[in-house]
């Protein structure tokens, strides 16, 4: 099970560093763009019941490396300090990109992969002089700074080093299943039935990790591939890979060679060291020529924009293999004329809209009379009472939307969380204050959406009554605008939530109730921050009491953006939700007795709200 991500909200403080916005979500942590004393940083906060003896490792590994190829370490603690739940490393901050997305976008030369590689080999070098072994390199963990190409290895945290614990119990230690060694394979086979065999990684680990890094540079393809785990490991241990200037004629001999020394099959017929690797590379720069220059891919132009189509797919697919892969940015979609009522549209990237040119004109400086307001507000104030009639006069019966059930394909290869489909596992508390001392029961059966208690009818005539004044006086007088707090402003999903909705059949804009609480309806008192809700029924695929973890921000209403879900099992995913109070408008209304800017009275029934962006 992992918890849910810490979901700060941008000007957190956390250890003298301001949090600003959320830069990326691992198997173990949340990585978060902060600064302190104006200096930007990158802040890792990793839950300290998940991540065990990682936060300490990769403290005390990059306490001891200094290079610039390796990210650099700024400090470290614990939060909070009287409790803490968070191990918080605070590093440099890298202005760029994952390797993969920069040669995705870049499209490189020969020239600039050797330059990015020789950076990622001599970050290896200095680790490994310094006794420590990575054992997760891969492309992800390579930034790209954007100022100067300058490649930067990061994230430490499964590193190993002489006299460091281990981390699992397992054979194998963790890592990227991809990215496992010959050596290491041979080892599980041999030894899977040996009590208590562990196989210790090695620099020569790290440099056939680097092999199939190069490899995918320099070809856009893998060297080795199957269906399924099993055909993957037979490759890896059997089948020698096409040298990569055969799979890819723009590639130089110098630099193919280069590479496929890096993939041989045992450690002895291996590139003996990252410091050789280096110099082969340096070697190779020396004597390059023109045709290093030359982009390794084709580009993609203007016939590419749009999905292709036509052809035989046959003969498509037997030439396949002769065509190189494309990188580089897309063409934009050729743009079809526009209409001249629709221009706007057009230069918006739409479609042009077929249909009926409606004129609307403007009252902008025209007279607007007291008298029209007043009457206006009158009708509205009266439709509201309307409205409100059945809900406060008795309970309101219970209301429940249901979505087609099904089940929600699990699977994945890797051997640890990894990439950007995996999530964050930092906890946040729950900060919900009970107003009274009812026992909060989680139900391990369907519960029914809790029934409204009665509301008496005089609150909502009295707000009427104030609103109609008011508005009656300001139309006369004239009033200053009202001071109000506006809603917050808007954010993306987590990384993967609609993705995960969506494997539950949980459809975009459909709403579902969940209680604050699962006792009789009453009213609490929350703060602005972390909290949770509890689905009263199934929702498509998602369970009945699954806990909806996120944040509460306090305005003129109270928000609610939930971002995590850990079902009664223990499975966890991210979602993207907003809180909904139970008459339809988003966030809570403010219940009288709480003026606080950070601090609210609310009730208890709310309904969440599937959505692919919070507002």
């Amino acid at each position: 099970m992992r918890p849910p991500p810490a979901i700060w909200a941008p000007g957190a403080q956390v250890l003298g560093y301001t949090l600003e916005r959320q830069l990326g979500q691992g198997g173990f942590g949340t990585v978060y763009l902060a600064r302190c004393e104006g200096q930007p940083c990158a802040v890792k906060m990793l839950h300290l019941p998940r991540v065990g003896d990682r936060a300490e490792r990769e403290v005390s590994i990059l306490a001891r490396l200094h290079h610039p190829n390796v990210v650099k370490i700024l400090g470290h603690g614990y939060w909070p300090v009287a409790e803490p739940h968070f191990a918080v490393i605070a590093m440099e901050y890298v202005d760029g990109r994952p390797l993969d997305a920069w040669a995705g976008e870049e499209n490189p030369t020969a020239r600039q992969v050797a330059d990015v590689v020789l950076g990622v080999a001599r970050a290896l070098a200095a680790t490994h002089a310094d006794g420590v072994v990575h054992r997760d390199v891969k492309e992800a963990n390579v930034m790209v700074r954007t100022s100067d190409g300058l490649a930067k290895l990061v994230d430490f945290g499964i590193g190993d080093y002489e006299g460091a614990r281990s981390l699992t119990q397992d054979i194998l230690p963790p890592g990227t299943l991809n990215y496992r060694s010959p050596e290491a394979w041979r080892f599980l086979r041999s030894h899977r039935d040996v009590p208590g065999a562990r196989f210790t990684a090695g620099p020569s680990d790290d440099l056939w990790a680097l092999g199939l890094v190069l490899y995918r540079l320099l070809t856009a393809r893998v060297p080795f591939d199957g269906p399924d785990p099993h055909t993957l490991t037979e490759a890896i241990l059997n089948l020698a890979p096409t040298p990569p200037h055969e799979a890819n004629d723009r590639v130089p001999r110098a630099l193919g060679d280069v590479c496929t020394r890096l993939l041989e099959k045992t450690p002895e017929a291996r590139t003996p060291s990252a410091q050789a690797v280096c110099a082969s590379l340096e070697e190779a720069l020396r004597d390059a020529d023109a045709t290093w220059e030359l982009p390794l891919c084709d580009a993609y132009d203007e016939d590419s924009a749009t999905t292709e189509g036509g052809g035989d797919s046959f003969e498509k697919w037997r030439h396949q293999p002769r065509h190189r892969p494309r990188r580089g940015k897309r063409a934009s979609p050729r743009r079809q004329p526009a209409l001249a009522g629709n221009a706007a549209l057009a230069a918006g990237g739409g479609a042009p809209f077929q249909g009926t040119t409606v004129r609307v004109s403007s009252w902008r400086g025209r007279p607007f009379r007291a008298w029209a307001v007043l009457a206006l507000v009158l009708f509205a104030m009266g439709a509201v009472l309307v409205r409100w009639a059945p809900r406060t006069s008795g309970p309101a019966p219970a209301r429940q939307e249901v979505a087609p059930s099904g089940k929600s394909p699990q699977g994945g290869l890797a051997a640890a969380p990894t990439g950007p489909e995996a999530i964050a596992a930092a906890v946040a508390l729950p900060a919900m204050l009970q107003e009274d001392s009812a026992t909060v029961m989680i139900q391990t059966t369907q519960t029914p959406l809790p029934q409204h208690p009665s509301k008496p009818m005089k609150k909502g005539m009295s707000v009427m009554a104030r609103a109609v004044g008011t508005v009656a006086a300001c139309a006369t007088i004239g009033c200053p605008g009202p001071q109000v707090r506006p809603p917050p402003p808007p954010e993306p999903c987590p990384v993967g939530a609609v993705k995960a909705m969506g494997k539950l059949k949980i459809e975009l804009e459909d709403k579902h109730p969940a209680p604050f609480v699962l006792s009789r309806p009453h009213f609490i008192s929350v703060r602005e921050g972390p909290t949770e809700l509890i689905l009263a029924g199934p929702w498509a695929d998602m369970p009945s009491n699954t806990v909806l973890s996120g944040r509460l921000i306090v305005r003129d209403r109270v928000y609610g953006r939930l971002t995590w879900a850990t079902t009664p099992k223990g499975d966890s995913f991210p979602v993207c939700m907003e809180v909904y109070a139970e008459e339809g408008a988003r966030g809570m209304a403010r219940e009288p007795g709480d003026d606080s800017p950070s601090s609210a009275r609310i009730f208890t029934v709310a309904y969440v709200k599937a959505v692919g962006g919070f507002e």
